[in-house]
């Protein structure tokens, strides 16, 4: 299947609102880390971190083979 504009400029946009969503929470888990709580902040950022890389990497996966794991209930 052909990578359509289209798809590409939504799928840009849905990883742009999805960061944006994580960006907010590790400021709030640097909140935690100024409060004194160093372990869980470190650790929910690392884990919103790569909550942005993996949902990054799954929309540009299906951009690039056409396949939309959500609609198809995976």
């Amino acid at each position: 299947m052909a990578i359509t504009p289209k798809d590409a400029i939504s799928a840009a946009r849905d990883i742009a609102a999805h960061t944006m969503e994580k960006a907010s929470d590790i400021v709030e888990d640097a909140g935690d880390i100024i409060r004194g709580d160093i372990s869980g902040g470190v650790s929910a950022i690392v884990q919103d971190s790569m909550a942005i890389a993996t949902h990054a990497v799954e929309r540009t996966k299906e951009v690039f083979t056409g396949t939309h794991d959500a609609e198809e209930g995976v």
